[in-house]
């Protein structure tokens, strides 16, 4: 698909298709100057950075005076040590875009993106997504080790919701992890959001019982992984926050 016709063709109408120094941007409106000035990273200098993936991401301040994270896309396994970051078929953050606001008009939160943009070179292209910084936000596996068992729960339903709310709207993450969760106070209560739909699938309708049950097995194997203390009371929470779509017969511990 020709990339000037792909808001239109995946309703994102509150984005703009741009191109600047031989970049191909798909834009929030209002935020055009920023993009092209994204494009030129050098002159938007990190005032800090934040942990996550393969990398520290930088922030940057943009004209309108907020803070945004700028993720360059870069592989992994082998295929990294001879191609770090150059991709050669699709649209990688245009998709991401794309399922990112599918879920986020479905009621899911989620990080505001600025601008998807595209590079391409001698041989494929290059690509990264700017979003707006979330301020106060913790990811969820340092939030759970600080927080008493009353708050856990709390959290646990509220992701449940969240994550109910991702599959109605139609969006399946492949990499649904307690790291991907950001967890912010407000006013006492943890407000939950999801991050990184990189390789997510946008399904016309809800998402699929197998696919649901694959993204709520991720999260759990993450929590073991990270030897996050949920516990079948936990797990208990985070289901009742889901709700009656929950996948009938799916046991998390």
């Amino acid at each position: 698909m020709d990339w000037k016709t792909y808001a239109g063709q995946h309703a994102l109408a509150d984005f703009v298709p741009l191109e600047h120094e031989g970049a191909r941007m798909l834009v929030r409106q209002g935020y055009e100057d920023a993009a092209r000035l994204l494009v030129e990273y050098r002159t938007l200098p990190a005032v800090e950075t934040l942990g996550g993936g393969r990398e520290a991401h930088p922030v940057v301040v943009l004209p309108t005076g907020e803070k945004a994270v700028v993720r360059r896309y870069h592989r992994g396994g082998l295929v990294q040590r001879i191609n770090s970051s150059r991709y050669f078929g699709g649209n990688r953050a245009f998709d991401e875009l794309r399922a990112t606001e599918r879920a986020r008009t479905g009621g899911v939160r989620t990080a505001r993106i600025v601008a998807a943009i595209e590079r391409p070179r001698t041989v494929g292209y290059t690509a990264m997504l700017a979003t707006l910084l979330i301020p106060g936000a913790r990811d969820a596996a340092a939030w759970l080790d600080a927080e008493p068992a009353g708050r856990r729960m709390e959290m646990l339903r509220e992701a449940g919701r969240q994550m109910a709310a991702m599959h109605q709207s139609g969006v399946a993450h492949p990499d649904v992890h307690l790291r991907n969760l950001l967890v912010v106070d407000a006013d006492g209560t943890p407000e939950v959001w999801l991050l990184d739909f990189d390789k997510a699938r946008v399904h016309a309708g809800i998402v699929p019982r197998a696919r649901r049950a694959t993204d709520l097995r991720r999260l759990a194997r993450s929590a073991k992984k990270l030897k996050a203390e949920i516990g079948a009371e936990g797990w208990a929470a985070l289901r009742d926050g889901y709700g009656d779509g929950w996948p009938s017969g799916l046991e998390l511990r």
